[in-house]
C-alpha cells in the first residue's frame, strides 16, 4: 500500500518506517570494532533519498530486539579513557577543563594502539536499553508523540512482538509537512 495517498488521520506506523531489511542491525555480542563497521559502511535508501544510519539495532540469537547503540556512544567508547575521563554532563564543565597531560599520547602511536584494543570491547557495553516502541498499526500522532516524549530521533516498530522496522524524524517530519502542504492547497 503506497502511504502517499494517506491522510494524516490514516497513516500508520507501517506506512513510515525503514523496513528491517533497509536498517542496519547486529547481534548484540558484537564488538565495537564491528558496529563501527556496520553503521559506517550502511546506507539507508527510503523512496530515493539515501541517508545514513545513526543508531544500530541489537538483536539477541532469537533475532529479538535487546538494546541500541548510536554512532556517538561507539566513538566515545572507542576513545582511549584519558579522552572521555574529563567529560561532564554539565554544559559548562567542558570549557574549565585543564589539558589533560595525557593528551600528548595522541601524538604517538599509542593513542592508535589503545583505539584498536578497545574496539574488541562487547558493544553490550555501551549500548542502551530500548525506551519506547510503536506497534504497526499505531497512527502518526502516537508515533509524534513517543518520540517527543523520550527525546528519540528513531523510535522502533513492532508487529506481533517482532521489531519489523523503524520510523525515524526525518520520515515523521516529512509526512507531517507533506500532510500540511495537503490541507493548504485544498483550503
Amino acid at each position: 500500500m503506497d502511504h502517499e495517498h494517506h491522510d494524516q488521520a490514516t497513516t500508520r506506523a507501517r506506512d513510515l518506517m525503514v523496513p528491517t531489511e533497509k536498517y542496519p542491525s547486529a547481534a548484540a555480542d558484537c564488538s565495537l570494532g564491528e558496529a563501527a563497521r556496520l553503521l559506517s559502511d550502511w546506507h539507508i535508501d527510503m523512496r530515493g533519498s539515501v541517508s545514513m544510519p545513526r543508531i544500530l539495532l541489537l538483536m539477541d540469537h532469537d533475532g529479538q530486539l535487546v538494546s541500541m547503540v548510536r554512532r556517538r556512544d561507539i566513538l566515545r567508547g572507542l576513545a582511549p579513557s584519558f579522552l572521555v575521563a574529563s567529560f561532564s554532563d554539565h554544559p559548562e564543565a567542558m570549557f574549565d577543563v585543564d589539558v589533560d597531560p595525557n593528551l600528548t599520547e595522541l601524538l604517538s602511536g599509542r593513542a592508535e594502539e589503545k583505539l584498536r584494543h578497545r574496539a574488541e570491547m562487547p558493544v553490550s557495553e555501551i549500548a542502551h536499553p530500548i525506551p519506547a516502541t510503536v506497534a504497526a498499526d499505531d497512527p502518526l500522532i502516537r508515533v509524534i508523540q513517543v518520540m517527543v516524549s523520550h527525546d528519540l530521533s528513531m523510535v522502533p516498530v513492532l508487529d506481533d512482538g517482532k521489531v519489523i522496522g523503524v520510523v525515524r524524524t526525518v520520515e515523521v517530519l516529512k509526512e507531517v509537512s507533506r500532510s500540511l502542504t495537503d490541507v493548504d492547497e485544498t483550503s
